[in-house]
Formats: C-alpha cells, structure tokens, sequence
C-alpha cells in the first residue's frame, strides 16, 4: 500500500488571531458587509460617552424600536445577549424534567445543550431531505412538551419551511399545551414573506420567534438578539431573565435601535447575498460540486468521504475556513459562507484546487446554467423587422385575447361583426387588423377581413403568442430591473401563470397533438396522471379517449392553472372521473403518493422539476416514488438550444424561452443530460421524436423490470 501523506492541521475556528490577515472566515456565517454605518457610530459614542455607566436594565428604548420594527408591542419583546442566550432562557422557561424539548437532528446543538441545563428530556427528530419534516416534528409534539425549537430557515442546510409547515408546528404546539419556538436568525437573508411564524404571534398563538443582529444586520461583535410573542410568553421569558440584569451592553442597544432606523441597509444586504450566492452555485456547477439551494448566507456543499482534509487544505494552503458538517451529523459535507463576489471567486478556485478539478468542466448533468456560455453572432436583423416585431407581437396577441383569430379562422368576417366579437369599436379594431395587414397576415376588402396564408400559419401558432407575450410578458417589460436586481423574480415579477396554462393548451392541441397521437396509438395503459397539467386539456385527451373514460388525476403548482382545468374538466363532462391537484407533490412539504396509475405524464415541466432536485436522478426517482405503479411515463420537455450548431433564421420560442429562464435561475438541459437522468432513475426510453416546438422532445418511457 502506499503510505498516506500526514493529515494537515487545521486553523482553529475561534482564532481571533489568524496568522495572516489574508485568512477568509467562512465558516461563522459573518456577513462581509459590516453593520450600518449608523449603528457602529452610535456604539463607538456611547463607549466614548458613557463606558462606566451600566446598561439600562429593562432595555426600554430597545424593546420599542423592535415592536415597531415588526408591528407589536414592546410587551411582546425580549431581549437577550445574542439568540444564543435568548435559547438558554427559553429553555429554562418552558422546559423541565416533566417538560420535554422536541428538536430536530443535525441542527444547531444549543437547543440539545440548553435542554439538557433545564433538566429537560429531548426527543430528536432526524431531518428529511435537507429539510425540517413538519409533520413529524408535529407528530412527536404531546401532553409531555413544554416547547419545540425549529430551526428556521434550518442551520446548516439553509431551507426553510413554507406556511403549512409553519402552521402544522404550530397547531400541534397549540393542541399540547406547549409553545413553538422558531429560531430565525438567518430570515433577514431570505424573503421577507416567509415570516409566517410572525403572523402567528400576530394572532396571539402559542408562539416564540428569535432573531438577531449578529448574522445580516452585521452586529456580531455586540451580542444583541431578541424574542418576540404572546405577551404572557415574554413576562414568563422576561421573569427568567430577570437572574441577568445588565445581560445587553450599552454599547450593543444604541448599535441596535441605531440599525432599525436604516432599513434600507437590511434590504440591500439580503439582495448582494442573493447575487453572490447565485454566483457560488455557477462555481459549484462548473466543478461538479453537489450543494442544497439556500435561502440564507450560507450554503451545504458535498465534497466527498473526507471532508475534514478538505477543510483542513482549504484552510491550511490556501487561508479558507469553512464548516466540516461531522459535528452536526452530516458527515461528507461542508458549510460555506457566502462571501462578497471576489470571495466566493476565490473559495470556488481553492476548491478546484484541492479536490483537484478542472474549473469549467461542467458536472456532466447538464444542471450547468444555460445562459454561461457564450453564444456566437449570427447575421443581424434589420433594425425596422426588430422594432415591427414588437409591434406585431403585441397586435397579434391582443386579437387572440379578444377572440378575433378564432372568429377569422371560421372564415372571412366583416369588421363590424368583429368589433362585436372583440366587445370593442369598430375604429379600433379596424386599427387593430390595418396593423395585421400591413404586416402581411390579414387582407381588408369592402369592410371584410380576410386571413391570409402567413395569417394562418400565425393562428396555428398563436399559443407561442400567449406564452411569450402573455405568459412571459411582465418579465419583459422588467429586464432592466431585474438585471440590477431592483426587482426581483417571484417576489416583485411574476410570469402569468394561467396564461401559461393556456398557451400549453393551444400549442399542444395545435402542434403537438398528432405527435403524441401517433406515440400513443396501440399503446395499452389504464389510468392516468398529468404533471404539470396545465388547463387540464391533455388530461382530458388522455382520459377521454375511448369509449369508458379512464380515472385519472391532474396536478399543477399553479391555482389560476387548475382552476381553468377544474372548469374544463366538468365541461367534458368528466369530473367524477379526474381530479385536479393544486400543489409541489414531487418536492413540497407534502409528498401524496398517487397509487394505481398506469401512465404520467409531463409536458415543458421537467427542466423546472430538475431544478428543485438536488439532482437529475433524484427527480426521477421522486417522480416514481409518487407514482409506485406506473408502467410507462410520456415526459416532453424544451432543450437548451445547440446555437453553434444552429443555421437558418432564428426559431420562434427558443429565445425568449431560454432568455426568461436565465432570470429565472433554472437551467435547461441538453437532451443526452435528460436522458442519462432517466436511465439512471430506472427508466428505459421506448420512443423518443421531434414535438411540436423548437429543440422540444417528447419521450416515451418504461419502467425497467425489477432484477
């Protein structure tokens, strides 16, 4: 055997006195942004002005300024030397050796060891999938709990648990007797609308939520955190505090009420970590690197059986420290700070360095971001089609919105009867049609409107029209906004889901029915399922196709998209037999199996289900594990486009496709990366042909037997 170089040292993670003033601290969650400016002015004064004078007591200014901060009253606030300490009291307040503590596993270990000074006995219970498991942290809430702590958004992976998450804690909390308390340091990182534990204090709920200004408000040095709930919560919290009189410094409450009064700086904290962490994940795709998408400043990265020598390397050649995860029972992995741009640059070429990857060499699962590579330059448009384009768009699918397209295509039309068709007038949509006809797609003779043939070529193609403008619309108008990240996607733009909906439909009946049609035919298969279901056109068609209508399901994340299949459903006269779902079943808090299925399918879904994978395969068998007796799966989906390869005029759809993802943050894949995920998830490709859109594939899949 050869024998195995010495394992390096690693720097201790509490040195406050690093060798080199090179050294990058990763591993604290420490914000590289500082505290604001404000605030760190109001402590240095009152060092200055006030040192030999203790701290006010009660914490009287402090605790007003937070209640206004999140709209309560300073009976409902505590305050504490950090989160840290604000654990410690909770426990000494709500626990007891016949007052026991639910935890989760692999969580920050203050809430074990804070149980453990109470006298308090504590059921663990382990996480699922990177994630807290509300319903099992609620099942093992009972008449013998005194509080349950949760970890939210979750130290160390960075999820975060949605409102019905939230809301079955608390309601078991309720039912018990006991109190949930929600530990929420890092929530100034993520989405303010995620403080659904603070709606519940709001309503007077049996509830406890901490916070800090150590992680995004940049006050670690200080010490200050604080607890908000029921009033009569705090007074019991407030009564065991009262051992730690001067517990908050002087200097850590001015810093602190200091901050509050610049609330801009939290927000532009939360966005240049959000921008710096997007830039982490593209270093980590490009080497390969597994990671669990974060919402806080940190994020989980896998590295392999022996992450201690990793960080120990990173540390020891090239002044890295970052987290080894053993000592919260996530052995393989490492939690990483997310640094300024340059920091985050300089973390992910150290990486490369010592598991000795190429940088750029991809992952080989085709999850590398689309938009990172450089396209090439293909001969320009003229200025006048590009500028006429928009126009003609935005002409087109404003006459499909008003029916007028549907009406045309029956056959020639007056004007006047068209305007009735539009609910509009006739001089403007006589304005409406000049433009189409200028553009070469409607012929206007003796107040009759006539389609031509690019006219009708433009109808069959109109459902890319409700996607593109309709669908995608707002997020168009709003690039330049959301290039400098004065909007965000999902938060501030949205794309029009139900127009979505509707534009698969259209496109699906108009382009890709006869493909599906010759895929199916002699195909033998019983009930049915479709994910992402769209306005329920291709369930119905799946279901409805013969004689005895088959059972069968419809699921979509999208309420304004189930709605409309709700309604067409019961038009087709098929609501006893198909149901629609509205919610993630793949990869949300609950995960239904959906048992009896024969055939699911999934139309331009798959590039956003392999998104929210933590990998292609694992999607796959996610999407398996939902369904556990299906036969066969009928799974189509948009590649990202070969564009060197490409010749001739550009394809309608791709561009914006690709273009609205790429601010969406979901990569696309190729087509051998959506094919290499299906083998390795147990699935056989049978058929595989050209659908209906540009770079689109529709394949049909078997279940491999069982060895």
């Amino acid at each position: 055997m050869t024998a195995q170089p010495p394992r390096p040292a690693i720097r201790s993670y509490n040195s406050d006195a690093p060798a080199s003033a090179d050294l990058l601290r990763l591993h604290l969650n420490e914000t590289p942004y500082g505290g604001p400016a404000g605030a760190v002015a109001a402590a240095r004064a009152e060092l200055d002005e006030r040192c030999s004078v203790y701290p006010e007591s009660e914490c009287a200014e402090l605790r007003a300024r937070i209640a206004r901060h999140v709209g309560l009253a300073p009976a409902n606030v505590a305050v504490g030397n950090g989160t840290d300490e604000l654990v410690l009291l909770t426990a000494l307040t709500f626990l007891g050796p016949d007052r026991a503590a639910v935890v989760t596993a692999t969580s920050f270990p203050g809430y074990r060891t804070s149980a453990a000074v109470a006298g308090a006995p504590v059921t663990e219970v382990p996480l699922e999938a990177y994630h807290v498991p509300a319903a099992a942290v609620a099942a093992a809430i009972d008449e013998r709990t005194g509080a349950a702590f949760v970890c939210n958004p979750l130290n160390p992976t960075g999820t975060v648990l949605d409102r019905g998450g939230v809301e079955r804690i608390i309601a078991a909390a309720e039912a018990a007797g006991a109190v949930a308390v929600f530990d929420e340091a890092y929530l100034d990182f993520a989405d303010p609308e995620l403080g659904h534990a603070l709606d519940a204090v709001r309503a007077g709920r049996p509830v406890v939520v901490l916070r800090t200004f150590s992680k995004a408000w940049g006050l670690a040095a200080l010490r200050v955190g604080y607890a908000v709930g029921r009033e009569d919560l705090i007074a019991r919290l407030w009564q065991t505090r009262q051992a730690l009189p001067f517990d908050v410094n002087r200097l850590a409450q001015r810093a602190a009420v200091a901050a509050l009064d610049d609330p801009d700086f939290i927000a532009s904290v939360r966005s240049r970590t959000q921008e710096a962490r997007r830039r982490l994940y593209r270093g980590l795709d490009a080497l390969g690197i597994r990671y669990i998408p974060s919402v806080t400043n940190f994020v989980l990265v896998e590295v392999g059986d022996d992450p201690g020598t990793v960080a120990a390397r990173l540390a020891d050649e090239h002044g890295i420290l970052v987290r080894d995860l053993a000592v919260f029972g996530l052995p393989g992995r490492l939690r990483v700070t997310v640094g300024t741009p340059g920091q985050v640059d300089r973390f992910c070429a150290a990486l490369a360095a010592v598991l000795e990857v190429t940088t750029g060499a991809g992952n080989g699962s085709g999850l590398a971001p689309h938009w990172e590579k450089a396209a090439p330059t293909f001969a320009p448009m003229e200025f006048p089609s590009l500028f006429n384009g928009y126009i003609g768009a935005q002409t087109a699918f404003a006459l499909a919105e008003l029916g007028v397209w549907t009406a045309l295509d029956e056959g020639p039309r007056p004007v006047a009867e068209l305007a009735v068709v539009a609910d509009s007038t006739v001089p403007r949509t006589r304005a409406l049609l000049n433009t189409m006809a200028l553009l070469g797609y409607v012929e206007l003779r003796d107040e009759m409107a006539f389609l031509t043939t690019a006219g009708r070529e433009l109808i069959r193609h109109r459902g890319f029209l409700m996607w593109g403008v309709g669908g995608y619309g707002a997020m168009m108008s709003s690039l330049a906004d959301l290039a400098t990240g004065r909007a965000v996607y999902g938060r501030d733009v949205r794309r029009d889901e139900g127009r979505i909906a509707k534009g698969a439909g259209e496109v699906g009946s108009e382009l890709m029915l006869p493909v599906e049609q010759r895929i199916l035919e002699g195909l033998d298969y019983g009930d049915v399922a479709d994910l992402g279901c769209g306005d329920g056109t291709r369930l119905i068609r799946l279901a409805g196709n013969r004689p005895e209508p088959r059972r069968g399901v419809g699921i979509d994340i999208s309420e304004a998209a189930c709605a409309i299949a709700e309604k067409r459903v019961v038009e087709a006269g098929l609501a006893g037999n198909l149901e629609i779902v509205c919610g993630d079943v793949l990869f949300g808090e609950e995960r239904p199996v959906f048992p009896g299925i024969d055939l699911v399918g999934s139309f331009l879904l798959l590039h956003d289900l392999f998104a929210a994978s933590d990998e292609p395969a694992g999607m796959v068998r996610a999407l398996r594990r939902a369904f556990p007796d299906a036969r066969y799966f009928l799974l189509a989906d948009t590649n990202a486009q070969s564009w060197e390869r490409h010749e001739g005029p550009l394809p309608a759809f791709s561009l914006e496709f690709e273009l609205m993802h790429a601010f969406m943050d979901t990569p696309l894949l190729s087509r051998d990366a959506y094919e290499a995920a299906f083998a390795a998830g147990g699935l056989r490709v049978r058929r595989r042909e050209q659908f209906g859109a540009p770079s689109t594939w529709i394949w049909l899949l078997e279940v491999e037997p069982a060895e």
